[in-house]
């Protein structure tokens, strides 16, 4: 149930960045959805390659290496590469309303009549 909570945050918060911007909001959300699922996969996927490494892939076997915590940190991972995402989106959508708000091209070198 939690997770459909959050999944619908990331919805909210993506869809209000794409009207906000113009853009197509599903788009944002299958990017926002995206962002934390696979930082999430990622992380546990380094996690176990590091174990791996320093104890050696029999080591893998044993469930000592899991600990519940484990996917608490791998979702809050999850989180903050979805922020950085939205942060990232949020300041390219800016720019690209600035560059909007600028004269076209069309303009350059046209004496402007008072």
């Amino acid at each position: 149930m939690l997770g459909f909570i959050f999944i619908y945050w990331i919805w909210k918060a993506f869809s209000n960045l794409a009207i906000e911007y113009d853009k197509k909001k599903w788009n944002y959300f299958f990017i926002g959805l995206g962002s934390y699922y696979g930082i999430t996969f990622l992380s546990a996927i380094v996690y176990v390659i590091a174990i791996a490494i320093i104890k050696g892939f029999d080591s893998l076997d044993d469930e000592s290496n899991y600990d519940s915590s484990l996917d608490f940190f791998f979702a809050l991972l999850g989180g903050l590469g979805c922020y950085g995402v939205y942060k990232y989106l949020e300041s390219k959508g800016e720019k690209e309303k600035e560059l909007s708000k600028k004269e076209g091209i069309e303009s350059i070198g046209l004496i402007e009549e008072n």
